[in-house]
């Protein structure tokens, strides 16, 4: 896989999975930057990988957990009402537990 395709995935999981990560990003405008540099990143793992003896799916699966597909965020995809549930509900948990 490509360099670009890479980056589109990380594009597509870190808008849905990373949302602050992603809002920082381009708040300081490295949005794109950022999303060529880690498919790059990801492309040249695998294929040191593969010079390894790694078939392409296995170095994939190492490359992507590196650099692309990186754990969501507390929270992450949560609805709006979701968010203002949750924290209520930690509130509440806070409250009497400090009881």
């Amino acid at each position: 896989m490509s360099a670009e395709r890479y980056a589109a995935m990380a594009r597509k999981h870190w808008t849905k999975w990373l949302p602050e990560r992603t809002a920082e990003l381009k708040a300081a405008g490295d949005w794109e930057s950022t999303l060529r540099t880690r498919g790059k990143w990801a492309a040249e793992r695998v294929l040191e990988l593969m010079q390894q003896g790694f078939q392409q799916h296995e170095a994939e699966e190492v490359a992507l957990s590196e650099f692309i597909l990186l754990k969501p965020e507390p929270k992450a995809n949560l609805e709006p009402w979701e968010r203002k549930e949750l924290a209520q509900l930690e509130r509440e948990y806070r409250k009497t537990h400090r009881e």
